[in-house]
């Protein structure tokens, strides 16, 4: 690669060599303890939750966890503050989509994770079947998050998690449309009345700009779920910025681990500290399929990149970043309507996290003609694609991987 197309890779991934005394805004006052979780009420919850969302950066206490932002609690752990509800979470937080048992989430809370996210899709329903075992006991020891429609029968996944709410509630959506519907809106408000969710929140995969900046202008999310990575970062902090500024929406990560490889942690862990440099990232949602590799997640947690970490990024975005998908959804350009971006995400899945079946039920949900196999090289994506990626040929390496 020429050399002044490394230090472009390098600056959008925004890895460029520098001191610790640079990362100021990670600086420790000091350590505040957990309190102790406590039993509420739901009218008490509720309660709790109304106060510390108009209370945010006050250092509100909600459902026993309290802890300044940037500061840990009691397991070691950085608490930050997911934005205006008020929620102290901890920087690295659970995903359930790979879970393979309830064992791996007992001991992610016992760790000292308190935020854990699940949805009834995941591992066709393995994964609330895990989250359900453990709810039972430890529903007071976490803020939970579910990825479900706000129309699609909350009211049964509270009782298969033996709760009478969840925290905060995040639905799939991809659309700007839908982003703003009506519809959307007053499900959302229904649940928060009838105090079967606190606060509102949306997941996207693609069109993430776009989404971003319309989530802002509406002011109605209180917590945004991205994909947010060394590949995208570039495009999306300003964004972040904003939305951080004019509506302190609460900012979970999710595939922080895209454009990494699994297989090295080391270079996994130097990505996910350069992600948490950002101070309006306030949590890592990592999906997690082991013990291993939930200990070498939380010891990520609060630590600084050093010099060699730095390097290493800095050499590996050099020559993977330019190869790697933001997700910007401009190949959606298709004439014929082919999911590049989506096909792409399965592609990932299978080829950087070794989820192999995942992938492969992913693709295989989408509509035929929505797939790889419609694909008549006409080229449009590439030619809309802003890092002119060779889609038609990881269209196809996709399709014969996973079809």
């Amino acid at each position: 690669m020429p050399a002044n197309k490394g230090l472009t890779a390098r600056r959008a991934c925004g890895i460029m060599l520098r001191t610790d005394s640079e990362d100021r805004w990670q600086d420790r006052e000091g350590r505040m303890r957990m309190s102790k979780a406590r039993q509420l009420t739901r009218r008490e919850f509720v309660k709790a939750s109304s106060l510390a969302a108009i209370s945010v950066g006050a250092g509100a206490t909600l459902g026993g966890m309290s802890a300044a932002h940037g500061q840990a609690a009691s397991s070691g752990l950085q608490m930050r503050t997911l934005g205006r509800t008020g929620l102290k979470v901890t920087d690295i937080s659970f995903g359930g989509i790979q879970i393979p048992d309830p064992a791996l989430l007992h001991t992610a809370i016992d760790k000292g994770i308190n935020l854990v996210h699940t949805s009834p899709g995941y591992g066709k329903g393995k994964s609330i079947e895990c989250f359900s075992e453990v709810m039972k006991t430890k529903r007071d020891k976490v803020v939970l998050a579910l990825k479900v429609s706000p129309s699609g029968g909350v009211e049964q996944y509270l009782k298969q998690l033996h709760t009478d709410h969840v925290d905060v509630l995040i639905p799939g959506i991809h659309d700007v449309a839908e982003l703003g519907h009506e519809r959307m809106r007053s499900d959302f408000e229904k649940l928060k009345k009838e105090g079967k969710i606190l606060f509102s929140g949306f997941a996207c995969h693609k069109n993430h700009a776009a989404l971003m900046a319309e989530a802002t202008k509406l002011g109605f999310y209180d917590v945004l779920m991205f994909d947010y990575h060394l590949g995208n970062r570039a495009e999306l902090d300003p964004l972040l910025a904003e939305a951080k500024a004019k509506q302190n929406v609460g900012f979970m990560v999710m595939k922080a681990m895209k454009g990494l490889n699994r297989n090295d942690p080391s270079l996994v862990a130097a990505g996910f500290k350069k992600l948490l440099e950002n101070k309006h990232v306030d949590t890592l949602c990592i999906g997690m399929a082991s013990v291993q590799e939930l200990e070498r997640n939380v010891a990520v947690s609060g630590q600084k990149l050093t010099l060699g970490e730095r390097r290493m990024l800095e050499a590996h975005c050099a020559t993977r970043l330019a190869k790697t998908c933001t997700g910007c959804g401009a190949c959606s350009a298709c004439p014929r309507g082919i999911l590049v971006a989506d096909i792409l995400r399965f592609k990932m899945y299978a080829d950087e996290r070794g989820e192999h079946e995942m992938a492969r039920e992913g693709y295989r949900e989408l509509p035929r003609e929505l797939t790889a196999a419609n694909c008549n090289d006409c080229g449009q994506c590439e030619a809309a694609c802003p890092k002119r990626l060779a889609l038609r040929q990881e269209l196809h390496a996709a399709h014969a991987m996973l079809a």
